[in-house]
């Protein structure tokens, strides 16, 4: 996908659609919730139409709050020299952008998100591998980690999200890297993100190292590319079920920035029908929580050699990790035993 042409070109086309977009939707509200309300009754269709139609508009409503809120702050600290409270404002302000979308999801799809092992969330410098199967599980390590009590939640984001106007804002004046899918060997997003890492404290950086959602062909096409470089990871990558391989570039480059820093890797199970609008309405709302674990590995286990071969052997637990929910949910008549117990996060 072709990178987003530069700000003064991107923004005001951003902004533009998404300003007509809050607009249409929220006038169109107060006659299309009662029509797809009666619909949804008359099909029994557990008002699936209705609640999807009002998810979209709380997503449109949030970016336009929020990037109203991001011009007040920036036109509040013009002039101004404390990088630090514009920094600390701004973080806030990512917070509470994702708060509206958290709550937003759970008004209106039933998201909710189980943490079995809420422990390994402790503070300390470390980067976070995270699974992505939906573009709702983004905002999970913000939440994770902030409610943690981390102050500093540093992401490598896809440039086309870049599109969304309060987090094309925030984001680029928060400590974030937005990265093409394919940067080349001498790409400067290299050196952006080990700068990343570097200036870490006590907080964590954040990576989605498969890149994009799971689908059989990608995961042949993921396969066949690292048959190109390392045939033996070729068998092994098309083991996998529900995720893809991770590319380990940009782990490596994170990892070089803040050489103390742990391992965490998140897995989540349940989100699988969130990767696309269709899947989602078909599947709202949602019965049981999403399922989340957590792996924290000390920096001296992982290894300086071979990270490519090491991380393909801990996406494969994870796999194996995310079938044994799925099998335990399908054959479950109520809540999996295994959920039982687990820490719901709140916000």
């Amino acid at each position: 996908m072709a990178a987003p042409p530069r700000p003064l070109i991107r923004r005001p086309i951003s902004i533009t659609i998404l300003t007509i977009a809050v607009s249409v939707s929220v006038a169109l509200t107060p006659i299309v919730v009662p029509v797809l309300a009666i619909v949804d009754t008359i099909t029994r269709q557990a008002f699936r139409r209705s609640r999807g139609w009002m998810l979209y508009v709380g997503v449109l409503v949030n970016e336009a709050g929020s990037l109203a809120s991001a011009a007040a702050l920036i036109t509040w600290h013009l002039g101004r020299l404390d990088r630090d409270l514009s920094q600390a404002r701004f973080h806030r302000l990512e917070w509470r952008w994702a708060r509206r979308h958290i709550v937003n999801l759970r008004w209106f799809s039933g998201l909710r998100w189980v943490v079995e092992n809420p422990g390994e969330m402790r503070d300390g410098k470390a980067i976070v591998l995270a699974r992505h199967a939906s573009h709702a599980d983004s905002i999970l390590p913000l939440l994770l980690f902030g409610v943690a009590g981390h102050h500093e939640i540093r992401y490598t984001l896809k440039d086309d999200l870049q599109w969304l106007p309060a987090m094309d804002i925030v984001g680029n004046l928060l400590p974030n890297v937005f990265i093409n899918r394919a940067p080349t060997p001498d790409s400067p997003l290299w050196d952006e993100m080990r700068e990343l890492a570097a200036g870490l404290d006590r907080g964590v950086a954040v990576i989605f190292p498969e890149g994009t959602f799971y689908t059989p062909e990608r995961l042949d096409r993921a396969a066949l590319r690292l048959a190109e470089g390392r045939p033996d990871l070729e068998a092994p990558a098309r083991s996998l079920e529900h995720i893809l391989p991770p590319r380990p570039a940009g782990t490596e480059a994170l990892l070089a920035g803040a050489p103390e820093a742990d391992l965490i890797l998140v897995a989540h199970e349940g989100m699988e029908a969130f990767s696309d609008l269709a899947s989602i309405r078909q599947h709202l709302p949602l019965r049981t929580p999403v399922r989340v674990r957590l792996w924290r590995i000390p920096r001296d286990e992982v290894p300086t050699d071979d990270l490519a071969g090491w991380l393909l052997d801990r996406w494969i637990d994870l796999d194996r990790w995310i079938q044994k929910g799925v099998i335990e949910r399908r054959d479950s008549d109520g809540t999996p035993p295994s959920l039982i117990g687990a820490q719901e996060i709140h916000v």
